[in-house]
């Protein structure tokens, strides 16, 4: 692993979470209008989802690699 798959390994990580946040937004306000109840139970998975891969830390090799060449 470099650090070219670094960088592309947090960008990928970083884009489903952009693409999940707004499915989640959208899916509890349809559910909130439609079916409360069962519009939250999914939303709220992709929800905490999207933080996850928004907010992932780097992998320990990542971390070493951009430790090295810093």
């Amino acid at each position: 692993m470099n650090q070219t798959d670094c960088n592309s390994e947090k960008i990928s990580s970083r884009t489903l979470g952009v693409i999940f946040l707004p499915l989640a937004l959208l899916l509890g306000f349809i559910g909130g209008l439609v079916l409360p109840v069962v519009g939250f139970f999914f939303a709220l998975p992709l929800l905490i989802i999207s933080g996850v891969f928004l907010f992932a830390p780097e992998s320990k090799t990542c971390q070493l690699i951009r430790g090295k060449s810093a």
